[in-house]
């Protein structure tokens, strides 16, 4: 993967902005709302002693469309912008699905070295900060594949399509925009703590870096929905047979 040229690369949707300004606002303040909700102590008391996680997979996936839909609604449709043009890229022949996976692959190697090594510095634990939300039950595996492709899909749209678009039409800077977006990415992982934040911002400043470089969201998205589905499927078979596991991101 070559450096990006960060000022001269922008994503392929280019720099204008695609919703009012106020149409941000209204999604930050949503956002970081419900992530001051999420972090509350009885709020992950109470999903950690329930007996079933599929209630909370099922409203955040709601709550995942619910963002994409604002999204789309009230900001992208009024202006005119159709999703496939802050996705960028296009497949028209099966090796540019292969070369987005390949792309998506070393991406994750590249994740699992900075991310991890930031997460080891600071002595955070994913899996430990998120553990009220992973899968204990074959059952709740079973929907956890879509709630992680869901996430993927709706917040690559969201955070490196959407957001980063209106920072740069707001910013004119593209570092900025990467950067901004990847904090209140970070900040809507309240529930995980300080470190948390920290750690999944550097995560979605990175996903915002791969946007540009590949002027696409298609191998961030691979990579999302792939890491999390993993990471839950792993969890659950090393948990259940008491195997130390790799920390979560």
């Amino acid at each position: 993967m070559s450096e990006p040229n960060l000022e001269a690369a922008p994503q392929a949707a280019g720099r204008g902005a695609v919703a009012p300004v106020w149409h941000t606002i209204v999604f930050i303040v949503v956002l970081l709302g419900f992530a001051f909700l999420q972090q509350l102590p009885r709020f992950a008391a109470r999903a950690e002693q329930a007996p079933s996680r599929i209630p909370t997979y099922v409203l955040t996936i709601g709550y995942e469309l619910f963002l994409l839909g604002y999204v789309w609604l009230l900001g992208l449709r009024p202006y005119r912008i159709p999703l496939r043009e802050l996705i960028g890229g296009r497949w028209k022949r099966a090796t540019d699905f292969w070369k987005d996976a390949g792309v998506a692959a070393l991406f994750w190697i590249v994740v699992v070295l900075v991310i991890g090594a930031l997460s080891v510095a600071m002595r955070f634990s994913g899996a430990k900060a998120a553990s009220f939300l992973l899968p204990k039950t074959g059952t709740e595996v079973a929907l956890w594949i879509p709630l992680a492709v869901t996430a993927g899909f709706c917040e690559e749209l969201i955070f490196r399509g959407y957001l980063q678009r209106q920072f740069l039409a707001l910013t004119g800077n593209v570092a900025a925009a990467i950067a901004l977006q990847g904090i209140v990415f970070g900040a809507g992982h309240l529930y995980q703590g300080l470190k948390g934040v920290i750690v999944i911002s550097l995560y979605g400043i990175l996903f915002g870096i791969l946007a540009v470089m590949r002027k696409s969201l298609r191998p961030g998205m691979m990579q999302h929905a792939g890491q999390d589905s993993i990471s839950g499927i792993a969890t659950y078979i090393l948990s259940k047979y008491h195997v130390v596991y790799l920390l979560r991101l």
